[in-house]
């Protein structure tokens, strides 16, 4: 796999996910080790074109894949040492903020109209997008990178665990666990209730993700379903998190001693953003019901006997 960096690498388009090709009979440790490289891969394709600016969507897949590694050491947590787990997640959740502010100030200035907002809304995209480009290009960066991509080869396992166990027992009991911690989340939630609605996206980001991680152990046929449901669920919730990012920059980008004409963009942007969050708040009900009425396919007997 080759490290980020190098003018090379702007030739290429953003890079998506790629899912790592696996044999029926793989092994958890297996697993593990090429959902990993798969992660620090998406994240090294899409580095050099972060870090030049011409093109927000490198920095974009370049988060997906620092999520999906985060995910990983998550989603296999059953096979790896706590604490050297947490040494190799900790600056890429450090970095995050930076990333992510950058995403925000970009997603936030498309949202906009032509008009009053625009402006200082260019302007703090632009210094946000420095930022992140300083720190894509920085020895912080690099370091983060080549220790995860060493460390996930060195056979990183704890004492009691055993990487040789079939991908499918394994995925069954880690996919399970991530289900029951989505469900605990959204347990009597209020959908107009933004901070447990955020935990709920999170959660099912991260079942999401191990779906992917684990989606070789079973039967197409059986997950198809179930995924529909939860993609359904993470672009609702997506979109909602999206309004909420957006309330808090115009808190950022609109003092309270600002000019009428100023106050009065922001109020009909505000105006805007509370008539589609009602809308995505009344598909949420329906969404999870749904969600809830499929059988995760981890457990279909048929999904076990496709795999042995």
């Amino acid at each position: 796999m080759r490290e980020q960096g190098g003018r090379q690498e702007l030739k290429q388009a953003p890079r998506k996910w790629s899912r790592p090709a696996l044999a029926a009979n793989a092994t958890a440790g297996e697993a593990f080790v090429a959902n990993t490289r798969a992660a620090l891969e998406q994240i090294a394709l899409n580095a050099a074109g972060a870090a030049a600016g011409r093109d927000p969507e490198y920095l974009h897949q370049l988060r997906v894949g620092v999520r999906r590694l985060r995910s990983a050491l998550r989603a296999f947590r059953e096979l790896l040492p706590r604490r050297r787990a947490e040494t190799i997640e900790r600056p890429w959740r450090a970095m995050m903020k930076t990333l992510g502010d950058a995403r925000d100030w970009d997603v936030f200035h498309k949202a906009l109209d032509a008009g009053a907002l625009q402006p200082q809304a260019s302007k703090r995209r632009a210094e946000a997008q420095s930022l992140a480009r300083a720190l894509v290009d920085s020895p912080r960066f690099r370091n983060a990178h080549r220790r995860a991509y060493a460390w996930a080869r060195s056979g990183p396992w704890r004492r009691r665990a055993d990487p040789a166990e079939r991908l499918a027992y394994f995925a069954r009991r880690a996919l399970q666990r991530l289900h029951e911690t989505l469900r605990e989340a959204a347990l009597g939630i209020d959908w107009r209730d933004a901070v447990r609605r955020h935990r709920v996206r999170i959660r099912v980001k991260r079942l999401r993700y191990g779906c992917d991680f684990f989606a070789t152990a079973f039967a197409q046929r059986k997950a198809h379903a179930f995924l529909v449901g939860l993609h359904t669920l993470q672009d609702i919730l997506g979109e909602l998190n999206d309004i909420e990012v957006q309330r808090r920059l115009l808190r950022i980008l609109v003092p309270r001693d600002s000019p009428l004409r100023i106050v009065e963009a922001e109020a009909a942007v505000r105006a805007r953003l509370a008539s589609r969050e009602r809308e995505l708040i009344a598909a949420l009900d329906p969404a999870w019901a749904a969600f809830e009425a499929r059988r995760p396919f981890w457990r279909h007997r048929e999904a076990a006997r496709a795999r042995g």
